[in-house]
Order: structure tokens, then C-alpha cells, then sequence
């Protein structure tokens, strides 16, 4: 039987998570009834939580198992007392003084708590369940705030338009069926980029450093289920991954954020603040890095596209993000090895491979784009701008979406190009969606053995394993098919408007399945059909190679063979 004070402490973050829910979706209302309703709760958990404190924290061993846990509720038992005095004497919910402490205390223990929850289901639940399980807790959770009064600044919005919006910054894509400039607060902008940032990491990356952090134990079980969804060899190193994960992450970011806000405060044609220019400059960088391409702006990037260097932050921006944190994690390595010793060793196969990959594909990319739209949508550009508009655009395809030029004025060709690198999408371990780079380039190392005739595929005199080419071959498959359903059943519910064509559903489902956002303008006639179509497809395409690969990182040797059987191809 459970400890009585983990019992506890499991029923009080729970009650903290609802509570907080209530506070960011009533925050915006002025009824007294339901502010001492809240209020209320908010005394009743935090008295509850101090009664487990001292009834059950019977040794030392029990404090040190949840030091931050403890501390953390006995300091909001304070403020909240502080918090119920100030209410009582001036009657005002949301203009106390000190709530905005509270809350962030708030914050920090139902996270405390749904983190401890979260690695005891990890240790106990298969990874193939657990990804896509965290990704629709976050998106459940992001539709609740997102139609909180406080996010939206008239009447709000419908139900499935919050739940496409959630889905589309937990999943990344950036598609959009409301603008999201004008029609949320900065408060509903701040969730969608809490979305963002939890949905690039993964919700699992943030719960198990913060949990490993504050010294508790994640258990075997726990830490090989984790090295499975990063789809990672070693266990014994986790906590050092998801270190890094998280430094190499806001770090980025960070550097990102300051480059575009260098480049933006010059601009005085946007008219923007100084506030504003910072705010701007935050929200894109994260989007950025994460893949995701949400904007601030009604046009995307458009009103960009006589600023090479916005091109050349935001591509590299995804770039990094698309590449892996493991492969970041190993270049920052190889980089420290050489300045202190000044030799260099080559990086691991799987680093090279993904980074060949990827240079071919923007490469190619980039060569193509310019050739077919030189004329076209970059007509009237001098040459800097061409090719900072054509590098952005032959980057943001495989994973983010955002757009300098009109997607929907691009020619025909251009966008099957654009249907084929959604497809690939970014890198594994990276922010992006699709198949990914190595499932790809093993595609292409088989043929090339085929055409060989060898039995093995081999790059670099190493010996590519069958197993990592049929896991491959599945990734590419399911996506197909996944795809292929998706553009059938969005062209079955949806009738054609004037001046579009079924083109224009075939590259949107490609784009929810990619986890992309390039849209040619249909996103927002779609009917409530073909929403909850697309909100599907974005959680498939986001989750479904990863728990692929999760549930099959480990092969099965088997104890016997049977004789082989030719199978007439061609």
C-alpha cells in the first residue's frame, strides 16, 4: 500500500493542478462567488497539503525524499494566508499585490506534482502508450486555457477551434484556424508559446529533469523507458541528456531572441515598441527553434522579405531544431575536444549521416526553389533578398512553416517539391515531424546495396544493421498510409471552394502530417470535419514515428529460423 503521505501528496497535486486550471480560466471574471470559490480551494489544498507535512513526514528519510515538494507547500501555505487576509480586507480577487507570487508558486508545486506522476507512470507504462498520452494530456490542458476569458479579448472561442489551435502548437505544425495577432491576449499567446516550448521538448523531458532535479528516483524501469522515447543506447547517462537537452535548448533560443531583436529595432517600418519588439522577438525564435511556425503576425513573414538576415536567423533557427538534440549535444562535444586538445576525431555515423542528409536536402532545395521562382514569387527582389527568401523557404518546407512569400502563388511544381520535404521533415530527436532524415537516407544506402549487390548497406566502413532498414521502411510506410487516409477522408467531408482545388487539401494534409504549417489559405475554411480531420493527422504525424521507434528499439533474437522463401518483385 501506498505511503500515506505519498497518498497525500499525489491527492493534493491533483487538486493543485485543477485549482490552477480554475485561477488562469476564471482570472478574467469579476463574480464574487466564484473568486471565494477559488479562493477557498486554494486555502483548503494548501492546508491539506501542511497537514501531510507534519502528520506524515515521520523521518528524516521522508523530508529527503521530497525536500522541494515539502518546502514549496509550506512557503505557499504562507502566501496563500497572506493572499486570504489582503482578499478579505479589500474584497479584490486579481489585483492583489501579491498574486502574481502565488501563482508562481502555484506553478512550481502542481508541476513538482504532476512531475512525480509522471515518472511513476513511466516506470509502470509502455513508451509506445506514454508519448502520444502526454502529448493529448498537454493538449487538453491547452484547449482549457486557451478558451479561459483572459486569453481571447471579446466572446472567445469555440471548443474545436481552441482544441485545433492546442493541438497545432503541441504538435508544432503552425497551422491555424483563428489569427493569432488579434483574436488572443498576451495571455493566450503565452499559453500557445508554453505550448510550444512544451510540445518541441516533449512534456516527458521537462517532468524527468525537473523530477531527477529535485532528487527523486525515476527507477529502473523508469530510466530505461526514457532512453527509449529518446530512442537513446544508454540508460546509465539520462539525467545528463536531459541536462543538456534543456541547456542547448534555451541557450538557442536565447541567442535566437537577441539576433531578432538586433535586427527588428532597426526596422522602424514596423512601427513596433520596444516592448513589443522583444515580445516579437521572444514568441518567433521559440517558434523557430521548435519548429513550430507560429507568428504574430497575420501575414507570417512576409512584411520579412526585404530582410535577408530575418531569412537567415529564422532558417538557422530551424535548422538547429530540426538537427537533434543528440546531435547537437555531440557537435558541442567534438567542438570543446578540439579547442582543448587541438586534434579533432570523427563524429559518431549517425551524426555524419544526418548532417550529409540534411545539407543535401536544403541544398537541393534551395537550388530548386530559385530555379522555378526567381521569376515568380521572388520577382522584384534584388539579389540578397532572393536568396535570403529562397534559403528560409527551402529550410522551412521539411518542419516549421513559416513563409516569406505567398505559399499559394507558388507554382505547381514548387509545392510538390514542398509535399515531398514535409514528408522527410526533420531529424530524429529533433522538434520537427515527418519520416525523418535517416529513415530516408537509409532508403537510399538499400538501394544503393541493392544495386550493388550486397547484403548489407554500408556508409563509411560501417555496417548498417536490417533491423534499423525494416524500422526505417515502417516509418515510411505507416506515413504513407497515414497520409494517404488523411488527404482521402479531408477531400470526402470538404467541398471545394472557388478558387482553390483538391491540390490545395492534398498539400494541407501533408502538412498536419509533417507537423509543418505551410498552408495555400484553406485552414480557416475548413468545415468542423475537416478540422477535427486535420487535429487528428497533426497528432499522428507528431507522435507516430517516435512511438514506432520506442516500441521498437530493442530487437528480439530469436531462438530459431525457418528455411527462406523467394518472393518474385518486378
Amino acid at each position: 500500500m501506498k505511503n500515506p503521505l505519498e497518498l497525500i501528496l499525489s491527492i493534493h497535486g491533483a487538486l493543485f493542478t485543477l485549482v490552477l486550471v480554475l485561477l488562469r480560466y476564471f482570472s478574467g471574471l469579476a463574480d464574487p462567488f466564484i473568486q471565494n470559490t477559488i479562493q477557498g480551494l486554494l486555502f483548503g489544498t494548501a492546508l491539506l497539503t501542511l497537514t501531510a507535512v507534519f502528520v506524515f513526514t515521520g523521518s528524516r528519510r521522508d523530508f529527503r525524499r521530497r525536500p522541494w515538494q515539502l518546502v514549496l507547500s509550506v512557503i505557499f501555505l504562507a502566501a496563500v494566508i497572506l493572499l486570504y487576509l489582503k482578499g478579505r480586507h479589500t474584497g479584490q480577487f486579481h489585483n492583489w499585490t501579491i498574486g502574481y507570487a502565488v501563482n508562481g508558486y502555484l506553478s512550481a508545486t502542481a508541476f513538482v506534482s504532476i512531475s512525480s506522476f509522471l515518472m511513476e507512470l513511466t516506470g509502470k507504462s509502455s513508451p509506445a502508450l506514454l508519448l502520444p498520452a502526454t502529448f493529448i494530456l498537454v493538449i487538453i490542458v491547452g484547449t482549457v486555457l486557451l478558451m479561459a476569458p483572459n486569453a481571447t479579448p471579446d466572446q472567445g472561442i469555440s471548443i474545436l477551434d481552441a482544441a485545433f489551435t492546442a493541438t497545432s502548437a503541441t504538435c508544432v505544425t503552425g497551422l491555424i484556424v483563428v489569427d493569432t495577432e488579434h483574436d488572443f491576449t498576451t495571455i493566450g499567446q503565452l499559453v500557445i508559446l508554453a505550448l510550444i516550448q512544451v510540445g518541441g521538448l516533449g512534456l516527458m523531458t521537462f517532468a524527468a529533469f525537473f523530477t531527477m532535479t529535485l532528487g527523486q528516483n525515476v527507477g529502473l524501469s523508469g530510466t530505461m523507458n526514457l532512453s527509449r522515447l529518446m530512442d537513446s543506447e544508454f540508460a546509465s547517462d539520462i539525467k545528463h541528456i536531459l541536462g543538456s537537452i534543456l541547456i542547448w535548448t534555451f541557450t538557442i533560443e536565447s541567442i535566437g531572441a537577441l539576433l531578432l531583436f538586433n535586427t527588428w529595432s532597426e526596422m522602424t517600418e514596423l512601427g513596433w515598441s520596444t516592448r513589443e519588439t522583444i515580445w516579437q522577438s521572444v514568441f518567433h525564435s521559440v517558434s523557430a527553434f521548435c519548429n513550430a511556425g507560429f507568428s504574430l503576425n497575420e501575414t507570417n513573414l512576409e512584411q520579412f522579405q526585404h530582410s535577408p538576415a530575418t531569412g537567415l536567423i529564422i532558417g538557422f533557427l530551424i535548422i538547429l531544431g530540426g538537427l537533434g538534440f543528440m546531435l547537437l549535444t555531440t557537435m558541442g562535444r567534438a567542438w570543446l575536444t578540439r579547442m582543448k586538445t587541438g586534434s579533432s576525431r570523427p563524429m559518431p555515423v549517425q551524426a555524419r549521416f544526418v548532417l550529409l542528409i540534411t545539407l543535401i536536402l536544403i541544398a537541393g532545395a534551395l537550388v530548386t526553389f530559385l530555379a522555378f521562382e526567381w521569376n515568380n514569387t521572388l520577382a522584384g527582389m534584388n539579389l540578397w533578398e532572393k536568396l535570403g527568401n529562397g534559403f528560409l523557404e527551402a529550410v522551412s518546407p521539411r518542419t516549421a512553416g513559416f513563409n516569406t512569400v505567398p505559399t499559394a502563388n507558388i507554382l505547381p511544381q514548387v509545392k510538390w517539391l514542398f509535399i515531398i520535404l514535409m514528408f522527410i521533415g526533420a531529424s530524429p530527436g529533433g522538434t520537427g515531424g515527418g519520416v525523418k532524415t535517416t529513415s530516408i537516407g537509409l532508403l537510399f544506402l538499400s538501394i544503393r546495396s541493392l544495386l550493388r549487390k550486397s547484403k548489407n548497406p554500408e556508409i563509411w566502413k560501417r555496417r548498417i544493421p536490417i533491423f534499423d532498414l525494416q524500422r526505417a521502411g515502417a516509418v515510411i510506410l505507416l506515413g504513407m498510409v497515414a497520409f494517404a487516409l488523411s488527404s482521402m477522408i479531408l477531400l470526402s467531408v470538404e467541398r471545394v471552394p472557388e478558387g482553390f482545388s483538391d491540390m490545395d487539401y492534398i498539400f494541407e494534409a501533408m502538412s498536419a502530417f509533417g507537423t509543418v504549417g505551410l498552408s495555400t489559405g484553406i485552414t480557416g475554411l475548413l468545415s468542423p470535419a475537416g478540422k477535427v480531420v486535420i487535429i487528428i493527422t497533426m497528432l499522428v504525424g507528431r507522435t507516430a514515428p517516435a512511438t514506432l521507434a520506442a516500441a521498437t528499439i530493442r530487437v528480439r533474437k530469436a531462438k530459431y529460423k525457418y528455411p527462406e522463401a523467394r518472393i518474385t518483385i518486378g
